[in-house]
């Protein structure tokens, strides 16, 4: 997915070049045979909530001694008009440091102690309801305090005279505002204007946010955290805290999104042979999104992107409703959730099994791109010049492909006059994690550091009704994405995506070999084909 603003293969395993990660082809529409009905495993409950002891302790030597962190939960969302739950996505913070990952209903409390040496972790959550128990089933209580790690467990009713006692103390208090938005408990900290229950009047400090090095945390920034006298203050910091803990990926976090990436790579190797022209791209996002949860995903991290033809000129395209017909192009941006952990991959790919000449041709200048700038994914480097390459690259192959005619003038003025821009209209990557957008406040001037994962997504969009553009190439829009980890000692980036076929012989090859017919006719209509082993 994507933020605002040669066909030679990238498998080689030279050194400096990406590693991708791949199969073998002993298998059957892209899923092994020996797991074909076999969900992968989350992680192992005990050692997660071992990870997750471990951060909030870090997060304890980030903060001023006497601090307390208040986290709350994802609200459950509903049905607009209606009582009828909407599948529940945790907070990403909130299962960062908890590890409880399916519950709304909740508010962690961490506090910091005096000598800022230890932490205690206190868990309101929800009131014990038989009635709404029958209804939604059981939720974390008292019972789970041991597994959690918690050093205490109380109903959310207890919340507000814990409060008043944590402001009586004078103890500052660090938050994310955003994550109280319309909370019930929002107005005690004052976060919804004037309000009855807001008795604390409590200042709200934003933007001072504690720098981060290495393993530990930097000083700087701590005496803003002392107790002012009197006051109780309310320092909206924690995101920034936290987002620069998540950027790095620890090991586990690592085999989490490495699980994600094997999921998606799958489920696109298995959709690029099942469908041929005809299709209908909504029967391609359903296929998708059930080989997925059927390999252990718990949800789509966002809408996939299902875009045939001039539709993959919009880069959000959601409809994912209209048949793509031979000689199209199909793009597809789609990942899973896999436990919290998210990918997110995109291919472009001839429908009926071959580019023609012009879409071979643009095909192989983003290609070009996207090879370039996964080389760059190494320590040291940031993600402003990993797009800053990516523009170079594609304005000059707009020049080459007679898309932007300026005759007398080079690439750089058409970087300059942002002419580019129509057609590589937003950035080559963001990072990538619990979240699709993942940690939005860590700068793309940070240098990249070894366990950040990131994506790498260059594009053209040659939309059919702008007439400036050739007539050949009209109505052809491609993006490539791979998710990517840095790795550590100079070593090329790891690909965790790079399973899925990328140049055009591999892509030419795999949708050819679903076009042959094997392994059988008969599933899904006109456009399908294959009679999936599971059914």
């Amino acid at each position: 997915t994507q933020t605002h603003s040669s066909s030679s293969s990238s498998s080689s395993s030279s050194s400096g070049s990406p590693h991708r990660h791949g199969h073998g082809h002993d298998q059957e529409w892209g899923f092994q045979k020996s797991s074909m009905s076999l969900r992968r495993p989350g992680p192992e409950p005990n050692a997660w909530q071992d990870e997750c002891r471990a951060r909030r302790q870090l997060l304890t030597r980030l903060l001023a001694p006497g601090s307390v962190v208040l986290v709350p939960s994802s609200p459950q969302l509903l049905v607009p008009g209606t009582q009828i739950p909407l599948p529940y996505r945790q907070e990403a913070t909130f299962y960062y440091l908890t590890g409880v990952y399916a519950d709304p209903d909740m508010i962690a409390a961490l506090e910091v102690n005096p000598t800022g040496e230890k932490v205690t972790y206190r868990l309101f959550h929800a009131e014990a309801s038989a009635e709404r128990e029958r209804w939604e089933g059981a939720r974390t209580s008292l019972k789970d305090m041991k597994h959690l790690q918690c050093d205490s467990m109380c109903p959310l009713s207890g919340f507000p005279a814990y409060l008043d006692q944590v402001v009586s103390q004078n103890r500052p208090i660090i938050i994310n505002s955003k994550m109280w938005k319309n909370h019930k408990f929002g107005a005690h900290l004052g976060l919804h204007g004037p309000n009855p229950n807001n008795r604390y009047d409590l200042q709200l400090v934003r933007g001072q946010g504690l720098g981060l090095s290495g393993g530990g945390g930097s000083s700087a920034g701590l005496s803003d955290y002392a107790p002012h006298p009197g006051k109780c203050v309310l320092y909206d910091t924690l995101e920034q805290v936290t987002h620069a803990m998540r950027w790095r990926k620890s090991a586990a976090e690592l085999g989490m999104m490495r699980e994600s990436a094997e999921i998606t790579t799958e489920a696109f190797k298995c959709v690029m042979r099942a469908f041929g022209p005809g299709s209908n791209e909504a029967d391609i996002s359903a296929l998708f999104e059930f080989l997925c949860h059927s390999q252990g995903a718990d949800r789509m991290p966002y809408p996939q992107v299902v875009a045939g033809g001039n539709s993959a000129c919009t880069i959000h395209y959601s409809r994912n409703n209209r048949k793509v017909f031979d000689g199209e192009l199909l793009l597809m941006d789609a990942g899973c959730d896999f436990h919290g952990y998210v990918s997110d991959v995109t291919r472009t790919w001839p429908i009926g099994g071959r580019f023609t000449p012009p879409q071979r041709e643009v095909y192989e200048h983003v290609l070009r791109a996207h090879e370039k700038c996964l080389e760059m994914c190494v320590e040291g480097a940031t993600l402003r010049d990993i797009h800053k390459v990516s523009v170079q690259m594609l304005a000059k192959s707009l020049r080459q492909l007679g898309i932007v005619n300026l005759s007398k003038q080079g690439v750089q003025q058409i970087i300059m006059q942002g002419l580019y821009k129509p057609y590589y209209p937003h950035s080559i990557g963001h990072w990538l994690g619990m979240d699709t957008h993942d940690v939005h406040t860590v700068s793309a001037l940070k240098p990249l550091e070894a366990g950040c994962v990131l994506t790498v997504e260059p594009g053209l969009y040659l939309p059919r009704n702008v007439h400036e553009i050739p007539a050949q190439y009209r109505g052809i829009g491609i993006r490539l994405e791979d998710d990517v980890v840095v790795r550590s000692g100079g070593q090329p980036p790891e690909v965790i995506s790079g399973g899925v076929p990328i140049t055009v012989e591999d892509v030419e090859a795999l949708v050819q070999e679903g076009l042959s017919g094997q392994p059988g006719e008969g599933f899904g209509g006109s456009g399908a084909r294959g009679s999936f082993p599971w059914f």
